[in-house]
């Protein structure tokens, strides 16, 4: 016999009533078995409730903070330039386009101001590196007080390939 839906939202209201009226009984009844013993919250929960609450810790699997755009392309699509490049970008840069293109921000990107890429200060060029022609003095030095006889250089071969 298939029962009504008004039957079964009748017997569900009945349920929650009785489920209510156990619960408000057993909550009297702790608290009458509290107060005629003189428990404290420490007492019955083993510790202050206070110092529970300053000790949870953030859940693991909480969702990580979302990171700025580092790319991204006139179709709304962004990537934060961690982990796996996504597939619109690798279809992208496999057609010939540069990664720099794509910087928010940047030169490249369809959003940025022309003021910005002028504002950057111009990178300063590096030394270029001594040529090892001879060995410093100071180098000269240190191997004579060390006792040890400086290395001679091979000689460059004089065949050619």
């Amino acid at each position: 016999m298939a029962k009504s839906l008004s039957t079964i939202l009748n017997q569900i209201e009945r349920l929650q009533k009785e489920a209510a009226s156990i619960q408000s009984e057993v909550i009297d009844r702790i608290k009458k078995e509290i107060a005629k013993y003189s428990l404290t919250s420490e007492q019955v929960f083993g510790q202050s409730t206070v110092r529970r609450a300053a000790v949870v810790k953030p859940q693991k699997d909480a969702a990580p903070k979302a990171r700025a755009a580092k790319f991204a392309d006139g179709a709304g699509n962004t990537w934060g330039g961690m982990g796996k490049r996504p597939d619109w970008l690798r279809q992208a840069l496999e057609a010939g386009k540069a990664l720099e293109e794509f910087l928010v921000g940047g030169a490249g990107a369809k959003t940025a101001s022309p003021t910005k890429a002028a504002k950057r200060p111009a990178k300063a060029k590096s030394k270029p590196a001594p040529a090892a022609t001879a060995p410093s003095k100071k180098r000269a030095v240190a191997k004579k007080a060390s006792g040890r006889k400086p290395r001679a250089k091979p000689a460059a071969s004089a065949s050619a390939a």
